[in-house]
């Protein structure tokens, strides 16, 4: 029997790009620290941001994240960053989300 573990737990796809949700959060809130949004949609945000990183990490895994080797990815690119633009979308404006979608080329993941 072949066994495959290499799934995100979302979608059920391969994880081809395994950084963990983790060193990705830290990603969004680095790229958030320019941007005029106020202390409080930050704490929003960050507090999401951990939220999420903790139901990720709920099922076990022994897919190393490329950043910082940690075993700790269960979810594929392209689902952690619908996810994180669904919290960026709620705590911004128009102008942030766009910029975050061009610049993290969500787009082409964004599942409806």
């Amino acid at each position: 029997m072949v066994k495959i573990t290499n799934l995100c737990t979302s979608c059920v796809h391969i994880i081809t790009n395994p950084i963990c949700p983790y060193c990705f959060s830290k990603q969004v809130i680095t790229w958030l620290r320019d941007k005029n949004i106020s202390a409080y949609k930050m704490s929003n945000i960050k507090r999401y941001l951990k939220k999420l990183i903790i139901e990720a990490e709920e099922t076990p895994s022994d897919i190393r994240c490329i950043v910082c080797g940690s075993k700790r990815v269960n979810l594929c690119i392209h689902c952690f960053t619908n996810k994180a633009t669904k919290i960026i979308e709620k705590n911004t404006d128009e102008e942030i989300i766009n910029n975050f979608n061009e610049d993290f080329n969500t787009i082409i993941w964004r599942v409806h």
